[in-house]
């Protein structure tokens, strides 16, 4: 078999292995559609790039080992092929391709993780102050920032499993970051300025929130819980 052939044997065999390994680390169900549709598309694009980066290594170790300077060799072909047309246009298609449906495949993701429900289940303001998160259920209008400053509850919020549930969020002071690792969900929390977002929880759990943008010395404490019980 020739060199080329084995180095492509080799490189489907490892892409074999990580889409095993990827389809076993997607065999546990998501917790939220968004995380998903998320994982989804990062395994979409993880597995082929790795597989494309380790076929252009064994080609580029291929290379190296059959026309590297030895006894015998020292010298190369007397009409060297600069180009070929077949090869030329098959790298310049193969990306397109690959490109076209990563791309359709992330607007999908798109639609999943930021198409905000109309008429959701719940709606909850998120203030975030140095250094707490306060959570204040409403009708579609959260309060005032400067009043959400002196009397918004900090701690924990509590939903039901299956419910849709819209986030608006409003800093009262610097720089947050709203960050529930379990979901793959981080929303930036910027002063003058609201975010909205939304999730359904779909396992009964207990969550942490964190803040994932420095925001002073005490950074590391702003946590809280998000409760998802029974419906």
């Amino acid at each position: 078999m020739s060199g080329p052939r084995r180095s492509l044997l080799l490189a489907a065999a490892l892409l074999t292995v990580l889409a095993t390994a990827a389809a076993n680390a997607r065999a546990q169900p998501p917790i939220t559609p968004g995380q998903g549709a998320t994982e989804q598309l990062f395994y979409l694009v993880l597995v082929p790039a790795i597989g494309i980066g380790i076929f252009v290594m064994v080609l580029v170790a291929y290379a190296v080992l059959k026309f590297r300077v030895r006894p015998g060799h020292t010298t190369g072909p007397a009409v060297a092929k600069t180009h070929d047309r077949k090869l030329e246009t098959a790298w310049t298609i193969i990306p397109a391709i690959i490109l076209v449906v990563v791309g359709v495949a992330a607007f999908q993701t798109l639609v999943v993780t930021d198409t905000i429900p109309s008429n959701p289940d719940l709606t909850m303001c998120v203030f975030a102050q140095q250094w707490a998160w306060g959570f204040v259920s409403t009708n579609g209008t959260c309060p005032s920032v400067a009043s959400a400053q002196l009397r918004f509850p900090p701690g924990d919020f509590t939903v039901k499993v299956g419910r849709s549930v819209k986030l608006i969020f409003q800093s009262i002071d610097v720089a947050h970051s709203f960050y529930i690792p379990a979901f793959d969900l981080k929303i930036d929390v910027i002063p003058g300025h609201q975010n909205v977002y939304w999730f359904t929880a779909l396992q009964v759990g207990n969550y942490e929130i964190h803040c994932a943008e420095f925001c002073g010395l005490q950074h590391y404490s702003m946590v809280a819980t998000l409760h998802v019980v029974p419906g």
